[in-house]
Order: C-alpha cells, then structure tokens, then sequence
C-alpha cells in the first residue's frame, strides 16, 4: 500500500510521467512532499487513507487542528479500523478540550488494535490529567509489557506514582528508565532535575546541564540552574545561570529580581538597585522589586526615593508587611 500511494503520489509531483509506460520515481520520504502537490493528489484520489493520513498528521503538526480532525474523520469513513486515523482524532479532541471524545477514540483504536501502543499512551496521559492514576498506570504497565524499551510508558509511570502516592524516590527511579532508554528525552530530563533539585541533590546540575546541551536557548533551564544554587547560597553559581537567563529572556522579571536579590545580600547596592530596575521593566505590577530598590535606596541613604519606592510596592500590594515597616522607617527620618 505505502509504494502504491508513494509512486502516485510520485507521478502526480513529477508530471514526469511522459507515457503510460513511463515508471514514476517513488517518493523516498513522503514527509518531503509538496504540500500543494499533496491537496493536488488527495483531489484525484480522495479514498487514498494513506495521503489523507500523511495530510492529517501535517496538519496535526503544524496546530491545524480542524483541518487534521476532518481529515481523520474522512479515513474513518473509508477505515473504520485505521490505527492513525482513531490516534489522531483523539489528538485533535485533547487539544480542543474535548476530551471524552479523545479517550473514546483512543478507546476504540485500543479495541482495532489490541497490541498498539501509541493510543495507550496517549490515553494513560489523559488519565493522568484528570487524576485517574490506576487507569494511567494500567495502560502503561501494558504498554511496557508489549515494548519494554518504550521510554514514554516509563516516565508517565513514574509521574503517576510521584502524584498518586507521593513516593518520590520510586518515581524517580521510573523516569531514570526513561532516560537510561533515551537521554535525549527533555521532559523526563527536567522533570528529574526539578525532583532531585526539590530534594537538594547536587544530581539536579547533571540533568540540567545534560538539557542545556540539548536545548542550549531555554532560558528556562538556566532559571532552574540559578534557583538551584541560589537555595545553597551559592552566589556565584547563581549569578552566572541568572545571568545567562536573562540574556536569553530580556523578559524575565523574576531572574533580574533574583540577581537584584543576590547583589543586595553582597551589599552591592547599585547593582542590585539596577537589576531590581530591569525586573521593573520587564513586569510593571512587580511590587516585590520596587521594595527591593526601596531598600537599596534606604540602606544608601537616599529617604526620598525609598518612599517613593515603597510607596509604589504599597500601591501594588497593600497587605504587604516589609514595605509598610519600610515606609514607616524612612518617615521617621523626616
């Protein structure tokens, strides 16, 4: 079936077909062919499930996602049994919220399919969204008995025992697996670095660092780095990851806050007093950086724009202790 589609849909994108007798080149990756030339093909031969299901997952892809359901549902109509066509129906209803109709689907693949995975999996994710971990857990011990090398079921497994029976040390060692399996899966590499860093494990960095490499531009990764360092009080460990962040994310109002926080414990007042200024900038409504610059301001000398800046912490959060104790200290100076 695939060569069948591949060297029609091959002739179609060539229009090298000089004769009845010519041989079309067969299209090696079908995921390199033309889109155009894809709606072209699907016009002419509209019960080719296997172009509507290439269509669909392009469409899918790219958050086309009415597109890819009306796709699915025109296999369905021709298939009523095709694997992909029930995967992505179901894919399509998840992301619009409608997830009763993606587990029936996922349900209903499960059913066509019985030793299928990807389904399984997807529905285990489901499950555990709505906190239904012995479903999730069913699904994926299932999916690890038909492929015990599958990485997703190993690390869905561990967020359902971290979540369902707050055994972390266990769950850890579930999304380990899935690393072990395959170390360049981001999510289990993040999720097992926020874990051990939780715990105070200098393991954390590992993992961190592992995803740095992989994603060398998420200024998020960096974030979690310096919150790391930051909970041993290691400044300058701290600093560099923050400082890296920022730089990646001029936008990140709470890295500038915490390179704020840090100068102000080295007593460095201008330099904290510029990075609490920069948090400012990136998130106005901010009031724990104007009593950050507050306090720089009071801690320098400088009464008129400490009330100035603890003035506007109040005015942003009045319920705030630290800004009004500040308040009053710089009035008494009056």
């Amino acid at each position: 079936m695939a060569k069948k589609f591949l060297a029609g849909l091959g002739c179609c994108l060539l229009l090298a077909c000089s004769g009845p007798e010519a041989e079309p080149e067969v299209v090696a990756d079908a995921l390199s062919v033309n889109a155009d030339s894809l709606n072209v093909y699907i016009s002419e031969h509209p019960n080719d499930v296997q172009a509507l299901a290439l269509r669909a997952r392009r469409h899918m892809n790219g958050a086309n996602i009415p597109y890819a359901l009306a796709d699915a549902q025109a296999i369905l109509e021709i298939d009523s049994t095709h694997h992909d066509a029930w995967l992505i129906y179901g894919e399509g209803n998840y992301l619009t919220n409608t997830s009763r109709v993606a587990k029936d689907a996922w349900l209903r693949c499960i059913e066509e399919h019985p030793e299928e995975t990807e389904c399984r999996l997807k529905l285990a994710e489901l499950y555990s969204v709505i906190m239904d971990y012995d479903k999730s857990l069913s699904l994926v011990n299932k999916v690890i008995e038909l492929e015990p090398t599958e990485s997703v079921a190993y690390f869905i497994k561990g967020l359902n025992i971290r979540d369902s029976k707050q055994d972390s040390t266990l769950a850890l060692s579930y999304i380990q697996k899935a690393i072990d399996l395959n170390p360049n899966y981001e999510a289990a590499l993040d999720m097992a670095g926020v874990m051990t860093a939780a715990q105070g494990n200098p393991l954390a960095l590992s993992y961190y660092n592992r995803l740095i490499e992989l994603q060398p531009d998420n200024a998020r990764t960096y974030y979690k780095v310096g919150m790391f360092h930051l909970e041993v009080n290691n400044y300058n460990g701290a600093i560099e990851a923050f400082t890296q962040c920022v730089q990646l994310d001029p936008s990140d109002a709470e890295a500038f806050y915490n390179l704020g926080y840090i100068h102000l414990e080295l007593n460095l007042l201008a330099e904290a007093r510029k990075y609490f200024t920069a948090s400012i900038q990136a998130r106005e409504i901010n009031y724990r950086a104007f009593y950050g610059r507050a306090f720089t301001w009071e801690r320098g000398g400088d009464a008129a724009n400490a009330e100035k800046d603890y003035r506007q912490a109040l005015s942003l959060n009045p319920q705030h202790g630290p800004s009004r104790e500040g308040l009053n200290r710089v009035l008494k100076q009056k």
